[in-house]
């Protein structure tokens, strides 16, 4: 069935060949052969064929090598270009697209990919790993014998691009571009990680080892979201920012995340972000999210030079999250039993009061002064 559908495509595409001007006609064919001699390619039976792509152009090919290799010519093009191997199978399927009876019996195409358009290059072995590629209009397409043959475009394809393609730390593509399930985003697997899209929120690169621990996390449908940046390395640390959280690897721990108790209010990682994120006066992630023993709906996490506790205002919903430096505060909000005690979860940030700080709690105000230390006015 497959067959006689493409047959049929293959009668229509012909049809658009007749409309080209014999004078044009026999120079179009003209630089076909020419590049099918260039390259040592037998020509196969068979008139002048055409396709019209989404990106508004129109190629025109002959078929080669057993109808395994087709040469196209775009009027205006410098020259024609020649589509072969594992990289023709691919494009072919793109154009072609999959065969489908329509409830009128009659064999439709579906899922063609035409945005890819004419080819703009000979396909190409790339240069420091083995491989090949080939660009066209609305993307490219790229090969190993590892990964097979796959495409990339748009923004996804100039993120990979300003990386390095191939040579970059993503190495070869994996998938073609595909729609993330909630419908909103695109992304791209390759050999060393990933890269996603999201029209509101860029394109952005996730490592390997990154995206492992964001898969554990459901996605981007989970309590991560979707990427806002790349990896940041700073001071051999790693970090790379979410919608609602972060994964962060630093020289004493493994990748770890923090993230918002709630993933669309505002909690800890809204807080860590606002004491400057990977800059901030905290240091580095000690200890990741915990809940609260009494309130899995909370958390705190460490850092090296303090705390961030989301609260809560009681008898409504409203979240917040607050930070509490390490120092003679906190040591004296542990020693009431922290959360668990009559002080409860802060309420506000350190604040200069009189000669020292203070610091509100639900359960009360902690004051520090050097001459005092840490006390509570009764």
């Amino acid at each position: 069935m497959k067959t006689i559908f493409r047959l049929f495509l293959l009668l229509f595409v012909l049809v658009l060949g007749t409309g080209v001007r014999a004078q044009d006609k026999d120079a179009i064919i003209a630089k076909i052969r020419a590049k099918g001699q260039k390259l040592n390619l037998k020509l196969e039976p068979g008139d002048l064929q055409a396709f019209d792509y989404s990106v508004g152009s129109r190629a025109y090919f002959l078929s080669f090598n057993g109808y395994d290799c087709n040469v196209y010519f775009k009027v205006g093009a410098p020259e024609a270009y020649a589509v072969r191997g594992e990289i023709f199978k691919l494009y072919d399927k793109m154009l072609w697209g999959d065969s489908q009876k329509g409830k009128d019996g009659r064999l439709k195409s579906v899922n063609q990919k035409l945005f890819i358009g004419a080819p703009i290059s000979d396909e190409f072995p790339t240069p420091q790993k083995k491989g090949a590629g080939q660009h066209f209009e609305g993307g490219s397409i790229y090969w190993s014998q590892p990964t097979g043959a796959h495409e990339v475009h748009g923004d996804i394809l100039n993120k990979w691009k300003s990386l390095g393609w191939e040579n970059s730390f993503l190495g070869f593509p994996v998938t073609d571009e595909t729609a993330t399930p909630d419908g909103y985003g695109r992304f791209n697997f390759f050999e060393g990680g990933a890269i996603y899209y999201h029209p509101n929120l860029g394109t952005f690169a996730v490592p390997k080892m990154i995206a492992e621990v964001w898969k554990k996390q459901g996605w981007e449908k989970g309590k991560l979201g979707y990427p806002t940046s790349d990896e940041i390395i700073k001071n051999n640390n790693s970090v790379q920012k979410f919608e609602f959280g972060a994964v962060i690897s630093t020289k004493a721990a493994p990748y770890q995340i923090i993230f918002n108790g709630t993933n669309r209010q505002r909690g800890l990682y809204n807080k860590w972000l606002e004491t400057g994120a990977e800059n901030s006066f905290l240091g580095d992630l000690v200890t990741p999210n915990r809940n609260y023993p009494k309130n899995p709906y909370q958390y705190f996490a460490e850092f090296q030079k303090g705390y961030i506790y989301e609260s809560f205002t009681k008898g409504t919903n409203k979240v917040d999250a607050f930070v509490i430096h390490k120092g003679p505060i906190f040591d004296y909000y542990a020693s009431k039993k922290w959360e668990q005690g009559y002080l409860g979860l802060p309420t506000s940030d350190e604040y200069n009061s009189g000669d020292g700080v203070a610091q509100n709690f639900q359960g009360g105000i902690v004051y520090y002064t050097k001459l005092q230390g840490a006390y509570e006015k009764k």
